[in-house]
C-alpha cells in the first residue's frame, strides 16, 4: 500500500500566526524558506502570502470611500483579472480589491443602491463571471483559527522547537557543544548509577581505565595538554617592593653627596669615540679598494696601448700564405703570455700580504690616485676654441670666466661683451639683499615699527639702515609708485670687504666662545638639586593653572557650540516640516483641480444626455 501524500496548506491557526511573526521579526522579509521550516504544514509561498495579505501591519484596513470604488472599477476596466497589479496601485492587498469588487457588483445585481443620490451612482448592470461567488480556498487572507484547549501532539511539537531556535541566539556551534555536554553528562550519571547497582551487588569497579598507556595518554577533547596551572590569589611582590625603596634610597644618597654624576656623558663620549673609530677603518678600506681599482685600470690600459707594429716597406705583394698564418698566430701566442702574466702579477698582488705592506699601502694609496687622475686627465685630447659659451647662474663662490670664444672677428668680440654684460648682472644680483635673492615676500613699508628712542649710536644706524633696505626693495620689486628712495647696488670689491671682515669676526667669535666653554662647568651639590626641584615645582603649578584656564576656556566654547547646534537642529526641523506641508498643500491641490475637471466633465454628460432625452420626448 503506497503511503499517504500530505499537501500542505489550510486554514491557518493562532499558534502558526505567532509563530511567523515572531520568526519575521528575526529573519527578515527574504528568508521565506528558513521562516517556513518552523512551520511544518505550511509552504515558503503560503507564509510569505500569509504575511503580505494578513499579518503585514503596513495593510490600509480602512473603509471604501466612492473615490475608491470608482479607482478600482476603471482599474479592473484597464486591467482584467489582474488583482496582483491592481494592489500595489490602490494600496491595499489583492483580496480586498477581489471581495470590494465582488460586493460592489451584487449591490448593482440586487439593485441595493438604487435609492442613492445620482453622484454615488456607479453605473454598474448586467451579470457576469464577476458576481460569481467566491470558492473560499484563499485561506491565507482569511481570519485565524483560534487555539483548542488541549492541543494536538504535532502543534506542541512545533511551538517547542520554535521556540528553541527562536531563542538560540549563539548558532549551530553552541547548540553542538550544549548537547555534547549534555550527553557526556547523561554518560557519567549511567556510568554512576552502573558503578553503584555493581557496588550493591558486591563487585567493586573503579571508573578509571587499567590500561596504563592510555591512561597517561592526553584527551585532547577534555583537557590541555601540558597546562600549567597558576598558583590561586595575587602574585607577591614585596620583595621587589623592598629593592625598589633600597634603591631609591641608595640613589638620594648619591645625589646628596656627589651631586649628579655624569657617567652618562662620560658613555656618550665613549661611544661617540668608538664610531669615529669605526668610520676611519672604513674610510681606510674604500681608499684601499679605490686604489686597488685604479692601479688594475692603469695596468689594463697599459697591456691595451702597445705600440703599433707596421710591416717593413718594399717587401713583395704576392707573399705566402701559410707564412702570414704563421705569423699572426706568433702573435696571438705573445699576446696570450702577456695576459697570463699580467693576471698572475694580480693574482700574486691580491695575496695575501702582512701588516706592514698594508700600512704603506694605506699611506702611498692617494698618492697612487692622484697620480692615476692625472695621468687620465692628461690623456684627454685639446679643447677647441670655436665652442659656444651657455652661461650658468652664478653662485656666490664663483669668481673667473674663461671666454673660449675666438677674438679675432667683430662677433667674437660683440658676443665676448654680452657675456661679460650677463656676468656683471649676474653678480649685482648676488650682491642684492637675502630676501630678493630668496624670494620671500617682501613686507609693506606701512608695516614697519618706528624706531624706539631708546636705541643709540650703531644699533640705531642698523635699523635706519634695515628700514631704508625694506623701502627701497619694496619701490624696485613690489610697487614703483610708492615713491620711496632707491639704494644702489654695492660696489663688488666693497662687497668683498664687508664679507672678509665678518667672517675674521665670526672665526675670532667662535674661538672665544670654545675658549670660554672649557672653563665653564655645571654647578653640582645638594642645593643646585633643590633649586631644580623648586624650578620644577613652580613650572608644574603653572602649567596645572594654565590647563586649568585652557579646560574653562573650552568648556565655555562647548556650550556656546552645543546651543548654537541644537538652535540649528530647530530650524532645519522648522523648515523640513514648512517644506512638508507646503508639498502635501500642492499636491492637494492638485488633485482637487483633477476632481474638479472630472466632475465637470461627467457633469456636463449628464447635462447632454438629458438634453437630448428632451429633444426626442418634443
Amino acid at each position: 500500500m503506497a503511503p499517504p501524500i500530505y499537501v500542505k496548506g489550510g486554514v491557518w491557526t493562532n499558534v502558526e500566526d505567532q509563530i511567523l511573526r515572531a520568526a519575521v521579526s528575526k529573519y527578515g522579509l527574504t528568508q521565506w524558506s528558513r521562516v517556513a521550516s518552523l512551520l511544518p504544514k505550511k509552504t515558503a509561498k503560503q507564509a510569505k502570502a500569509r504575511w503580505n495579505e494578513y499579518l503585514n501591519p503596513t495593510i490600509n484596513r480602512s473603509e471604501w470611500s466612492t473615490e475608491d470604488d470608482e479607482k478600482l472599477l476603471e482599474l479592473a476596466k484597464l486591467l482584467p483579472h489582474q488583482w496582483r497589479s491592481i494592489a500595489p496601485i490602490m494600496g491595499r492587498t489583492a483580496t480586498q480589491c477581489v471581495e470590494r469588487y465582488q460586493y460592489l457588483l451584487e449591490a448593482a445585481l440586487k439593485g441595493e443602491d438604487e435609492e442613492d443620490d445620482d453622484e454615488d451612482d456607479l453605473k454598474l448592470s448586467g451579470p457576469g463571471i464577476e458576481t460569481l461567488p467566491a470558492l473560499g480556498n484563499a485561506f491565507e487572507s482569511l481570519p485565524s483559527r483560534p487555539d483548542m484547549e488541549d492541543m494536538d501532539e504535532d502543534e506542541r511539537e512545533m511551538l517547542s522547537e520554535a521556540k528553541a531556535r527562536l531563542a538560540n541566539t549563539q548558532g549551530k556551534k553552541a547548540k553542538r557543544k550544549d548537547r555534547e555536554r549534555m550527553l557526556d553528562e547523561s554518560k557519567r550519571i549511567s556510568l554512576l548509577q552502573k558503578r553503584r547497582e555493581l557496588k550493591a551487588a558486591g563487585i567493586n569497579v573503579s571508573l578509571e581505565l587499567k590500561n596504563r598507556k592510555k591512561r597517561n595518554e592526553f584527551d585532547y577533547n577534555a583537557d590541555i595538554p601540558h597546562e600549567h596551572l597558576p598558583p590561586p590569589g595575587l602574585f607577591d611582590v614585596a620583595q621587589e617592593d623592598q629593592s625598589n625603596d633600597s634603591d631609591r634610597a641608595s640613589f638620594q644618597k648619591q645625589v646628596n653627596l656627589k651631586g649628579i654624576s655624569r657617567k652618562e656623558g662620560d658613555k656618550q663620549k665613549q661611544k661617540q669615540e668608538e664610531r669615529a673609530k669605526q668610520e676611519g677603518k672604513r674610510l681606510r678600506k674604500e681608499i684601499l679598494a679605490a686604489a686597488e681599482i685604479f692601479s688594475n685600470i692603469a695596468e689594463e690600459q697599459q697591456t691595451k696601448r702597445r705600440k703599433l707594429e707596421l710591416p717593413a716597406p718594399g717587401e713583395e705583394e704576392h707573399d705566402d700564405v701559410r707564412t702570414r698564418i704563421l705569423e699572426k698566430s706568433k702573435e696571438l701566442l705573445q699576446v696570450s703570455e702577456t695576459y697570463l702574466k699580467d693576471s698572475a702579477a694580480k693574482v700574486e698582488k691580491k695575496a695575501p700580504q702582512t701588516r706592514t705592506l698594508q700600512v704603506a699601502k694605506v699611506k702611498s694609496s692617494r698618492k697612487q690616485i692622484t697620480a692615476i687622475i692625472h695621468n687620465a686627465l692628461s690623456a684627454l685630447p685639446k679643447p677647441k676654441n670655436n665652442v659656444e659659451v651657455v652661461l650658468p647662474q652664478l653662485d656666490s663662490n664663483e669668481e673667473q670666466l674663461i671666454l673660449l670664444v675666438p677674438q679675432d672677428s667683430e662677433e667674437g668680440m660683440s658676443k665676448n661683451l654680452k657675456i661679460l654684460q650677463q656676468v656683471e648682472t649676474e653678480k649685482e644680483k648676488l650682491r642684492r639683499s637675502q630676501v630678493v635673492q630668496r624670494g620671500y615676500v617682501i613686507p609693506s613699508p606701512e608695516t614697519l615699527i618706528p624706531i624706539p628712542s631708546t636705541l643709540k649710536g650703531l644699533e640705531k644706524d642698523i635699523a635706519l639702515e634695515f628700514q631704508a633696505l625694506v623701502r627701497s626693495d619694496y619701490t624696485e620689486f613690489e610697487d614703483p609708485s610708492s615713491g620711496f628712495n632707491t639704494i644702489e647696488v654695492v660696489d663688488e670689491q666693497i662687497y668683498e670687504e664687508v664679507l672678509k671682515q665678518i667672517s675674521q669676526e665670526l672665526k675670532n667669535s667662535k674661538k672665544e666662545t670654545i675658549s670660554s666653554s672649557d672653563d665653564f662647568s655645571l654647578p653640582e651639590g645638594s642645593e643646585v638639586a633643590d633649586q631644580i626641584n623648586d624650578a620644577l615645582e613652580r613650572l608644574d603649578s603653572a602649567t596645572d593653572m594654565a590647563e586649568q584656564g585652557i579646560q574653562e576656556d573650552f568648556s565655555m566654547y562647548e556650550e556656546e557650540v552645543r546651543a548654537k547646534y541644537t538652535k540649528l537642529q530647530e530650524a532645519f526641523e522648522t523648515l523640513t516640516d514648512a517644506i512638508l506641508d507646503e508639498k502635501l498643500s500642492e499636491n492637494a491641490a492638485r488633485n482637487e483641480e483633477i476632481a474638479i475637471t472630472m466632475r465637470s466633465s461627467r457633469l456636463h454628460e449628464l447635462v447632454q444626455m438629458v438634453t437630448a432625452a428632451e429633444s426626442r420626448c418634443s
